[in-house]
């Protein structure tokens, strides 16, 4: 169960319309201290109205976002206060070194002298960046500015982290190294990571959303094993499934359909549905994992695949 103190961002309702075109509309999300949450969709999706929208860079027409129960576009500098991000591309200025940027950074959260140098050197030490505080960001590598970018949005020690496609153009080994830093610092916040790379997902993100058309098309945890979906003909009550043995929870899917949580795998689970004249026509075992994200993501329907 969520504890509302380990809520840190919440957005209900959320919808931009431009003119004619609605870019987003009625999206709820949670993120949750501890977490990191996965944004995926495909170009034109939503996702960058939807970071805009969540970071403050625009106004919703519709519906609320809170950081840590700030209404973060009625009270946008108290919200932002506790908010860090960094965008696809660091903001960084080649011409300065990364020790400049970093203070640059933190007197942009109001830090001042010894409180900003603090800051730079505590943000430093935590990501490795010691050796580097006299080089100029425009002579870093790629993978090493976007630990810089992450540097910067942490500074002020922010307990919502938003990531925009922060491997995006990295080598593996980069990737890698990038992935696990942001493994790193989900423990002291919660992060929400936009990407369209799937192994950072499948290795950070327990849960997803996936955004189609600007609309949220799935709400995915990632690793479930003890779940199944079936098709019945001849539908019984859900209070009925739910007192079949080693079923933990029922969720109807409309159509015949249904999704069983389970206790965990019985062997005899298929049988035992059989034996009851509900007109057993499908019986999937569900792995929310990495494969299962493809066709949601460009909205390939699972029962006609």
């Amino acid at each position: 169960m969520i504890q509302e103190r380990d809520i840190l961002l919440q957005a209900s309702g959320l919808g931009r319309r431009d003119g004619r075109t609605q870019r987003l509309e009625g999206l709820d999300l949670v993120l949750r201290r501890g977490q990191v949450l996965g944004l995926l969709g495909v170009n034109g999706a939503g996702k960058s109205t939807t970071l805009a929208l969540l970071s403050g860079a625009l106004r919703p027409t519709s519906g609320r976002v809170e950081i840590l129960g700030i209404d973060l576009h009625r009270h946008p500098r108290r919200a932002k206060r506790h908010l860090g991000l960094l965008p696809e591309r660091p903001p960084l200025y080649p011409n300065l070194t990364v020790d400049e940027n970093l203070d640059f950074a933190a007197r942009l959260r109001g830090m001042k002298g010894r409180a900003a140098r603090s800051a730079r050197e505590r943000i430093k030490r935590q990501l490795d960046l010691a050796a580097f505080g006299a080089r100029l960001c425009g002579r870093l590598s790629k993978g090493m500015a976007q630990r810089v970018g992450i540097a910067q949005a942490l500074v002020h020690e922010p307990q919502v982290v938003i990531l925009d496609e922060p491997t995006a153009g990295l080598d593996p080994a980069q990737a890698r190294e990038l992935r696990t830093l942001i493994g790193d610092i989900r423990s002291r916040c919660g992060v929400l990571l936009a990407t369209h790379i799937l192994r950072d997902v499948e290795e950070l993100c327990e849960e997803v959303l996936i955004l189609r058309d600007g609309r949220l098309a799935a709400h995915e945890r990632l690793h479930e094993r003890n779940r199944i979906r079936i098709h019945l003909l001849r539908p019984p009550e859900k209070e009925t499934l739910e007192r079949l043995p080693g079923v933990a929870g029922v969720r109807s899917q409309g159509g015949g359909w249904f999704e069983l949580a389970l206790d965990d795998a019985p062997a005899e689970l298929a049988r035992e549905i059989a034996l009851h004249d509900w007109g057993l026509d499908a019986y999937v075992p569900r792995r929310h994992d990495i494969e299962s994200l493809v066709g949601i993501l460009v909205g390939i329907d699972e029962e006609a695949a």
